[in-house]
């Protein structure tokens, strides 16, 4: 399979994040993979070679539900049969598992409608039951979700993945917010539709942090898991504003996949 493209929805009060999210890419995934963020306003950021901004619309109104149709919108407008998604505060804090994106691209097909690239499928109660063994490729054990879950197991979800266009078009509703994506979706609506959901065992990537959680964190900036040597980079590139912002998040798990990290 020919290399995917990275689509990133971003807003304007989060599209700061592009400077801190195109350094932690291309240094630890490669500047081999293009990056497209969906925003509104174009961000005051100097974009590297492989990072581009798709304007989406003129401006996004502050409902939240005003973020799912300017999105549809533009991926039915695009010719990609499978693409990765990812949102702007995930960064990626340890080098990216290349052999392990690769065997999950080759087990892409018109019948799976997305592979989780996180460790919550495998480790999640909610889960328990309703995820089964499912095949081995190249090393790489694979699960699968089962179809008919309860609305508490997420078949769709935000977090880091390769997804086939038709699923994510057909899950994803005009007038919805990322919660409603995340609950709507999971309520039974796109239960035994024909779509799989994979998801590895014991070895998974990107390993990312939650970085931005403005109800909880007070606007802070999240650094939690993230080597000394980044955080002294990011801190170059940042408005003494945006430095008065950073802090590191140790009370709950912010960091995803640093288990799962395997070093090449």
């Amino acid at each position: 399979m020919k290399e995917l493209n990275m689509y990133i929805p971003v807003r304007d009060e989060t599209n700061f994040m592009i400077k801190y999210y195109q350094f932690l890419f291309n240094k630890y995934w490669g500047n081999h993979i293009n990056i497209y963020f969906l925003g509104y306003k174009r961000p005051d950021v100097k974009l590297y070679d492989n990072v581009n901004f798709v304007s989406v619309a003129d401006k996004r109104e502050a409902d939240p539900k005003a973020w799912s149709s300017p999105i549809i919108k533009f991926f039915e407008s695009i010719e990609d049969e499978y693409f990765y998604f990812s949102l702007e505060d995930l960064l990626i804090i340890r080098p990216v598992d290349l052999q392990l994106i690769e065997v999950c691209k080759e087990m892409m097909n018109q019948s799976i409608g997305r592979i989780d690239l996180w460790n919550s499928v495998q480790f999640d109660p909610n889960r328990g039951g309703w995820v089964h063994p499912y095949k081995e490729h190249r090393g790489v054990k694979f699960s699968i979700q089962n179809q008919n879950p309860p609305p508490s197991v997420y078949r769709v979800s935000c977090s880091n993945s390769i997804w086939n266009k038709k699923w994510f078009l057909k899950t994803l509703e005009p007038n919805w917010s990322t919660y409603d994506w995340e609950t709507k979706s999971n309520d039974g609506r796109n239960n035994n539709d024909g779509y799989d959901v994979l998801s590895t065992i014991d070895r998974w990537t990107p390993s990312v942090v939650h970085s931005l959680s403005g109800k909880n964190w007070g606007e802070k900036i999240n650094l939690d898991g993230m080597i000394k040597e980044d955080v002294v980079e990011l801190y170059k590139m940042s408005s003494p504003q945006e430095r008065q912002r950073f802090f590191a998040y140790k009370k709950e798990n912010t960091v995803v996949n640093l288990k799962g990290y395997q070093p090449l």
